[in-house]
């Protein structure tokens, strides 16, 4: 698939890749094995991102932005991973909720908020929804009393009193704003007790707890978010109260992953060795490099026509979740073979370099990234037509 690009365009994946290549790789290693979580994350590179416009890439035109369709985030973050994952899903978990805050924000909070956002460098977003006991019953939206989220708000004179635990929450700790779910009314299920907020991480009663330390994907933070008494202006009500399960189902539908990024550089890992070692004269080598490019040629297939079908009436979500699954899965299958052509030193790890080895682990991140990947099959499974019906 040879995406058409506009001229403006093809320069944002440009960009996209000179950085990741020149700035994000070259640190990479050393980061995801000798920094602990909380510090893991490069806001050098960061600032560097929001310089090429980058950060804001899917911020409509009309607020300053570049206007970002869904297949042009999906090639940038693609580009991005290829330096590193984490970094790449940093601005990816940013791009999927920018539009609440530019599309679902009341005017007082866009007045707030949003110039706040475009004019610091270093602001990310993130959302909030899983629990220590709560997580697939939320993105399968489980509508049922007692499932789903157990933080709680209540109103109290002029604000919200939010109080609860969130878990593994991408960009927790590095978010400067969270999209926050929580029960408004606990007896009841979530289509009838759930409600969002807009919460800035300066709050009070707004703490990060800890930052979780993970297989892969370790340049990215995910941290535990703790409110307890934390205190968010009444007009800061993200939506309608006790309306939060609706907009989870308008936006947790898409998962354009970026996983072909170091699924990518595995394959130019695999293929350098094996010419610089002599393996590629053996036939199986041959073959498995071969297979390594139909799978990511496959796999980016897929996922730029979700993203193509996600800025259009045919979208209707399942090739997203559907690409996600399949994405992640061919992934994971490249960055082993890579690991096999690499031989003895295929499973090392170095702190001075790329390697399979932590493409794998990277990968291997998004089988239960955005839900398990049978709990995406379970989602996706009623998006299915009807016999009868012409899927294509």
């Amino acid at each position: 698939m040879e995406p058409d690009l506009s001229p403006e365009e093809s320069a944002m994946v440009q960009k996209a890749r000179e950085i990741a290549r020149r700035d994000i790789l070259p640190i990479a290693a050393e980061r995801d094995r000798n920094y602990p979580p909380d510090q893991a994350y490069p806001w050098e590179i960061a600032d560097k991102i929001d310089a090429a416009g980058l950060r804001t890439l899917t911020v409509p035109k009309e607020f300053g932005g570049f206007g970002a369709r869904h297949l042009l985030q999906a090639m940038v973050t693609e580009e991005l991973a290829y330096g590193d994952l984490g970094v790449a899903v940093s601005l990816d978990q940013t791009y999927k909720f920018t539009r609440l805050l530019t599309d679902g924000t009341t005017p007082g909070q866009r007045e707030r908020y949003l110039g706040d956002f475009l004019a610091d460098p270093r602001a990310l977003l993130a959302l909030a929804t899983t629990e220590p006991h709560s997580g697939t019953d939320t993105f399968l939206l489980y509508d049922a009393p007692h499932a789903g989220p157990r933080m709680t708000a209540r109103l109290e004179g002029d604000s919200y009193v939010l109080n609860g635990t969130k878990h593994y929450i991408s960009n927790g700790g590095l978010a400067k704003y969270y999209f926050i779910f929580a029960r408004t009314a606990p007896e009841r299920p979530m289509s009838e007790g759930l409600t969002c907020f807009l919460v800035p991480r300066d709050a009070p009663g707004f703490t990060v707890g800890e930052a979780h330390c993970k297989l892969g994907r370790r340049l990215l933070q995910n941290g535990e978010l703790v409110l307890r008494d934390c205190r968010v202006l009444a007009e800061n009500l993200f939506g309608e109260w006790n309306g939060g399960l609706a907009i989870l189902r308008s936006m947790v539908s898409g998962a354009l992953i970026p996983v072909m990024g170091p699924s990518r550089l595995a394959y130019d890992l695999a293929r350098s060795a094996a010419h610089r070692t002599g393996a590629f004269s053996e036939q199986w080598v041959k073959m498995a490099l071969t297979e390594m490019y139909m799978l990511i040629e496959a796999a980016r297939t897929f996922l730029y026509s979700a993203a193509w079908h996600g800025d259009r009436p045919t979208d209707d979500s399942k090739r997203r979740l559907m690409s996600k699954v399949f994405a992640s899965e061919a992934g994971i299958k490249v960055c082993r073979m890579a690991m096999e052509i690499w031989g003895r030193s295929g499973a090392t790890y170095h702190a001075d370099r790329p390697t399979p080895e932590k493409c794998w682990r990277d990968v291997l991140s998004y089988l239960h990234g955005f839900g398990t990947n049978e709990a995406v099959k379970l989602k996706a499974a009623p998006l299915l037509a009807p016999p009868g019906e012409d899927e294509w």
